[in-house]
């Protein structure tokens, strides 16, 4: 992975980390179970002796097929219950009226520990490379491309 994305799962919980390691095993478990009828009727279609006998173990060809639908059926509830997530997940958000207040220059400079005067420079630049420590705090902060701003300029926070 690319140093300049955000990577550090160590900042995560526990129950984060394990979470995902569980939908994630869930997820490749599901896809390789639905793989199954389609590598065996591939297989057998293409003349595969061994897959010849997994279709009659399976009840033939149209048992396979009646399987196939019902695994059509199980992959449309599944994507009809991640619709109704969505939506039910973008009507939770708060209405516009309703966000808290911006966040203004002074909490950011206390929040990130940076000078106002980097900041404004950041804020002012058409791209900027921010590098973390270990522990998710800013170490250096790298803008470009500024109209009046030599290319690659660093600023380490509160310098």
């Amino acid at each position: 992975m690319s140093d300049l994305i955000i990577n550090v799962p160590h900042l995560q919980t526990f129950q984060q980390r394990f979470g995902a390691f569980v939908v994630t095993v869930t997820c490749w478990l599901l896809w390789l179970y639905f793989l199954v009828p389609i590598v065996t009727l591939s297989g057998w279609l293409m003349g595969l002796r061994q897959l010849a006998k997994e279709i009659r173990w399976f009840g033939g060809y149209k048992s396979l097929m009646e399987l196939m639908e019902l695994y059509g059926e199980a992959v449309l509830v599944i994507v009809a219950l991640w619709l109704c997530w969505t939506l039910l997940t973008s009507l939770r958000r708060s209405p516009p009226g309703q966000q808290p207040p911006p966040v203004g220059k002074a909490e950011l400079c206390q929040a990130y520990a940076v000078a106002p005067a980097d900041l404004d420079r950041c804020q002012n630049a058409q791209r900027i490379t921010v590098h973390f420590d270990d522990h998710g705090h800013i170490v250096q902060m790298e803008s470009a491309a500024a109209a009046d701003e030599p290319a690659g300029a660093a600023v380490a926070p509160g310098a």
